[in-house]
């Protein structure tokens, strides 16, 4: 029991499991919604709930009935946001139609059932958003009923698509691989359909029986694969446990007691089977159970698993309920695969350092070959038998595919699933036979003998390193600094910044003229807005064209009389573009942007001030002549090149975004032109706003940076460091871009973001600027505890 006692009750490991299982709850539910922001999952609860509602009423009607329903609901939703909006119906000879309803009572009444939908009336943007969102969840409804109603005409298509392409010459041949996978599928999709069925029972020669029902929750939960990696993370975060005997030179003691080899291998590959199927439960089972949950609930298991069209291909004989336990057995065994795996590898190195550095390219290449290798490949048996085939179990179910195996077609599920037990007895085998035959001296692996002559190579540049440059290699390499870096830039290539706002329809004309005017207000704006009133004055749209030049022309007065009196050059701007960017309507994006930035800065630097605890060096450091206050220089500026990384990372490619776009013609007109920034307290160009912009960001996360260092000294090793201090700074931080609106004030996620601080200025809020001379004194001040922390203690 003690080797199971020293794996599983350590805070780390077990830190990490809890913050992983909540990470994937609540990065699934984020999955569900449409963006992160306040307002967003109660909106994706709703739109759950509205289509569990609707498949629960409809679940007894017949496909075409239910295409009837959810086409009268849609009517509804229709006309009543045209009739809200005032919008006219036209039909389809363009004759205007008399609005639907007589009055807004005899309206809402209608929409009685959609009490949600009523009480987003007053916003104009989340109504007609959420309003489109119930008419794509009917177009879903509508799907699942047409597919319904399809599949047996689907299986029937099969069978005549392999009747009718066995009479040509390119699969005439009997003992082709083409003609063999041609009878083969005909046959196995033949039994979905109660043919050709011999000697099987009364049931399995019946046609399978799909129903209609609410799949939102399945189908959800199936997309969604980052699960499957944390489980994945965890095997080779437990593997590493057995190894910490090597580092802590402890592995030749241990294996001279009378069980610390093959029994000790035999309670480790129990460890392993024990946390695959921990990890199934929380980071697979508990997903699913939320996916249900928050998408209606009203999941009906007892239907056949072809009743979800994932599983349209899928040739087995079950129900839901049926496939999801069968499923979750197939998945630990396959967790507890991949944790053997792992294990054989890492500990085939004697160097635990190395161990790593051996696992790495192998999945590499594993996923290489499993994601971009393509299917009519003659290897694609290496796509499919493949380490992340069984990352991603639930695959070998919803994709039927034969394979050419000696011109034999060989079903990926059946070939997967019959390896499964003779890779568990083999790699089980060889992980406990490595255990008690592998000694502590001797027997050394290529991977450290390589390592050591390389080592040498490294020594001669390294003994004339610097503290800075050692400091630097520390985190890039000692603390896989290179391969945290390399998953950041992968990850950043996935933001997105920019969010429009619709532009309401009695501005759209005024929005037309501005974008075509904009520029500098002078005696050539004069001449357009002549010209512009001679051309309106003779269209047949006269009176709608000249309300917009009248807003037009009141607003160059407007800029010419504020730009006098304050100093500034007056400009026409067409503003819809900056503010896609850092006006109001993107805000939560921008939130969510600098939380990722923070956590960049969280996983960068970390490692260093906790790194020396954990290795145990601390006070040797500090007696030494420069490892007090100039070695903790060299710290502070490894902090804060790091944190320049992870801004250039998230705020340079949103800034070349928005400058490959909309280029930078107007750079040198005023801020103030905007009407969103018409009271800024510093009378700057657009291209100066930005300068200011980015440069907060960038010192925020110094901030940011400093904070960490901060917090990270008082922890024993690097990996408590990024738990407790994506805790303290990341955890609020996320709470407040879902908008609980009191981590808003105690996370420095807003003066991180800063755009909507500075827009708030814009409106003349010069109180805004707090929140930015608060972060500065906290992280000054965390940086001066750090300081006196380090050299005085």
């Amino acid at each position: 029991m003690g080797e199971w006692k020293r794996v599983f009750l350590n805070r780390g490991r077990i830190g990490l499991l809890f913050l992983l299982t909540v990470l994937s709850a609540a990065l699934f539910a984020g999955s569900l919604m449409q963006r992160i922001g306040p307002g967003e999952f109660q909106r994706a609860l709703a739109l759950g709930r509205y289509k569990g509602e609707l498949t629960e009423r409809w679940k007894n009607e017949t496909p075409s009935e239910i295409l009837r329903l959810a086409q009268e609901e849609e009517a509804l939703l229709t006309d009543y946001y045209y009739y809200i909006n005032d919008y006219p119906r036209w039909d389809s000879e363009g004759n205007e139609l008399p609005p639907v309803f007589t009055s807004r009572e005899e309206a809402d009444l209608r929409m009685a059932e959609h009490p949600y939908l009523l009480s987003l009336v007053d916003d104009e943007l989340m109504f007609s958003e959420t309003l489109w969102m119930h008419i794509d969840a009917l177009h879903e409804v509508e799907a699942d009923a047409e597919y319904i109603e399809g599949y047996e005409a689907y299986l029937q298509k099969i069978q005549k698509q392999a009747e009718d392409q066995s009479k040509t010459s390119i699969f005439g041949k009997q003992n082709s691989f083409s003609m063999r996978n041609l009878k083969k599928t005909a046959k196995e999709f033949g039994k979905l359909l109660g043919i050709d069925t011999e000697g099987q029972n009364a049931e399995e020669a019946s046609a399978v029986q799909v129903r209609f029902g609410n799949n939102t929750g399945i189908e959800k939960w199936l997309a969604f694969t980052l699960g499957d990696y944390f489980g994945l993370l965890c095997m080779i975060v437990f593997v590493m446990a057995f190894l910490e005997e090597r580092k802590k030179g402890l592995w030749s003691t241990i294996r001279t007691t009378r069980k610390g080899r093959a029994a000790l291998g035999v309670h480790r590959a129990g460890i392993l089977l024990v946390l695959s199927a921990l990890c199934t439960v929380l980071l697979n089972a508990f997903p699913l159970y939320l996916s249900v949950l928050l998408n209606g609930g009203h999941t009906d298991f007892s239907r056949a698993i072809q009743s979800v069209q994932s599983f349209r291909t899928c040739t087995i004989r079950t129900t839901v309920g049926g496939w999801l336990l069968r499923y979750l057995l197939i998945k630990t065994l396959s967790g507890f695969f991949l944790g053997l795996f792992v294990w054989l590898i890492m500990g085939a190195v004697s160097n635990s350092q190395l161990s790593l550095a051996a696992l790495a390219p192998i999945l590499g290449a594993e996923y290489a070959l499993f994601r971009f290798l393509p299917v009519q490949s003659i290897f694609n048996v290496f796509k499919y038998l493949n380490l992340f085939s069984y990352v991603h179990t639930a695959a070998i179910y919803t994709n039927y595919l034969n394979i050419d195996l000696f011109s034999f077609p060989v079903g990926n599920r059946q070939m997967m699933l019959l390896l499964l037990p003779v890779l568990l007895v083999v790699f089980c085998f060889l992980c406990i036979r490595m255990q008690a035959k592998r000694y502590p001296e001797g027997n050394r692996d290529i991977l450290s003998k390589l390592s050591l002559k390389l080592n040498t190579l490294l020594d001669a540049p390294r003994r004339h390193f610097t503290a800075g440059m050692w400091e630097a290699w520390k985190v890039l390499f000692l603390q896989y600094g290179i391969v945290i870096m390399v998953i950041m830039v992968i990850a950043s290539l996935r933001l997105s910044y920019s969010v429009w706002s619709p532009i309401p329809e009695d501005r759209r004309t005024y929005y037309m003229y501005v974008q075509d005017v904009q520029g500098p207000i002078d005696e050539n704006t004069d001449a357009y807005l002549l010209k512009a009133r001679e051309n309106a004055a003779e269209s047949g749209n006269s009176y709608a064209l000249l309300s917009a030049l009248d807003m037009l022309e009141q607003r160059i007065g407007e800029l010419r009389a504020k730009g006098e009196k304050e100093g500034f050059a007056p400009y026409i701007l067409y503003d819809q573009d900056f503010n896609a960017y850092y006006g109001e309507t993107p805000k939560n994006r921008q939130r969510l942007n600098a939380m990722i930035a923070m956590l960049f800065v969280v996983f960068l630097t970390a490692g260093i001030s906790s790194f020396e605890r954990q290795s145990g060096v601390v006070p040797m450091l500090r007696s030494l002549n420069r490892g007090r206050k100039k070695l903790l220089a060299k710290k502070i500026v490894t902090a804060l090149i790091l944190a320049v990384f992870a801004w250039g990372l998230v705020y340079m490619r949103e800034l070349w975004q928005y400058l490959s776009r909309y280029g930078a013609q107007m750079a040198e007109a005023p801020i103030r032109n905007f009407e969103a920034f018409s009271d800024f307290p510093l009378n700057l160009s657009i291209r100066g706003y930005l300068i200011l912009l980015y440069g907060l960001r960038l010192l925020m996360l110094f901030m940011t940076a400093y904070a960490v260092l901060f917090l990270s000294s008082f922890l024993p090793n690097v990996r408590m460091a990024y738990l407790a201090v994506t805790a303290v700074l990341i955890l609020p931080a996320l709470f407040a871009v879902l908008g609980i609106g009191f981590f808003v004030f105690i996370s420095p996620l807003i003066p991180v973001s800063s755009a909507e601080l500075l827009l708030s200025m814009g409106a003349g809020k010069w109180y805004c600027a707090l929140p930015f001379i608060a972060w500065l004194l906290l992280g000054h001040g965390a940086l001066l505890l750090y300081r006196r922390r380090w050299v005085r203690t």
